[in-house]
């Protein structure tokens, strides 16, 4: 009955979506299946909610039959392997809330994953502005509970399991704890064993790409963004063929997780219609070198992570990507945000896509052959 209830769910989403685009100011659209819109309820984890939407969205491309997926359950542990690294580096690398699809695959490799039924991180009853506030205020004492004690525990000289045991503590307060088996399909099954049989997904088979010019073209490089602290590596790609590859992978039913620049940028509006303001406005289209200057000059950060599952034409012609926000349907357009293909060439700082949806020609340029 849920996977029927998941199917219903994801028909109705991309009728929504539809509606929205013919019904207001688009057409020709390309919208490939995903679904149901998250809300990630003023938690500062974006990057959990859009990597989670990505890896249903997968589930439904590869025909495998999951219930929605927990978010939080990815982030608990991501806090724990984030813990675990500053104390390895005396706590001289970087502790935060914010972080990368990177990390959500790297905790379903060694994690797996459960039903958003099974745990929420505490998040069901958090309804009203008035509760996302609070839980808001909740997050920042629980991330600052977390570095105060790691600090103190850094002086001890205190082993690493033991305090890591001691955030596992903080974790469970403020979050609540994945239990360590739970009932599905009336199955008793760990993280592991679920995702093993219903979403056996290999999480190296997807790519972070990018495309800046201070790094090596057609080769994986390093980012120098601060929610690198995995020191994970991203193709990058001459803007031309990073845009090329984007269109083609949704042109072929695959949908991508966005990391980029929202800010208090002019353009990024409320309203869910996004439109580069300011110093390149009357731009026809951004450059490598102009994308390259407002990265150099931290003008583009990345601060936000969406799900991106489509592109559409508006009344002018003009191209715009379609991103899953989660900020609730309240916003944007009931939920959706469409950047400009200009805002999305200045602003994107990488995207996660399978390596299916990157084409053979792009794969031939590659410097090393172990990029591929």
């Amino acid at each position: 009955m849920k996977q029927i209830y998941l199917s219903i769910l994801v028909t109705i989403l991309l009728f929504t979506l539809q509606g929205c685009i013919s019904n207001k100011r688009f057409s020709k659209s390309i919208i490939v299946p995903s679904t149901e819109l998250k809300h990630q309820k003023y938690t500062g984890q974006c990057w959990s909610f859009a990597s989670t939407s990505l890896l249903e969205a997968e589930s439904i491309r590869l025909g495998y039959s999951v219930p929605e997926l927990s978010s939080f359950f990815f982030v608990y542990y991501n806090y724990l392997d984030n813990a675990k690294d500053y104390l390895i580096n005396k706590g001289e690398s970087r502790l935060n809330r914010g972080d990368l699809t990177f990390s959500v695959l790297e905790v379903f490799e060694n994690y797996g994953a459960v039903p958003e039924s099974v745990y929420n991180g505490n998040l069901s009853g958090i309804l009203s502005k008035k509760q996302m506030l609070v839980r808001w205020k909740e997050e920042d004492e629980m991330n600052a509970l977390i570095r105060s004690k790691l600090d103190s525990l850094i002086k001890t000289d205190l082993n690493i399991d033991s305090s890591l045991k001691i955030v596992e503590e903080i974790l469970s307060d403020y979050i609540g704890k994945p239990p360590k088996t739970f009932k599905y399909k009336q199955e008793t099954l760990t993280s592991k064993e679920f995702t093993s049989k219903y979403l056996p997904l290999n999480a190296k088979d997807y790519l972070e790409l990018t495309s800046y010019s201070n790094h090596t073209f057609y080769k994986k490089i390093v980012l120098e963004i601060p929610a690198n602290w995995r020191h994970k590596t991203y193709l990058n790609l001459p803007i031309e063929d990073f845009i090329y590859t984007i269109d083609n992978a949704i042109n072929n039913g695959f949908t991508l997780a966005w990391d980029g620049d929202i800010g208090s940028k002019e353009g990024f509006k409320d309203n869910g219609y996004v439109k580069v303001k300011g110093e390149y406005e009357n731009i026809k289209t951004i450059s490598q070198e102009q994308r390259q200057s407002a990265y150099k000059r931290k003008t583009t950060t990345d601060d936000h992570n969406m799900h991106l599952v489509g592109i559409t034409y508006d009344r002018n012609g003009q191209k715009f990507y379609i991103l899953k926000n989660t900020w609730g349907e309240n916003r944007g357009m009931d939920g959706i945000w469409y950047l400009s293909e200009n805002y999305f060439r200045l602003r994107t700082i990488s995207i996660t896509v399978h390596k299916d949806g990157i084409l053979n020609e792009i794969k031939e340029k590659l410097v090393n052959k172990n990029d591929r």
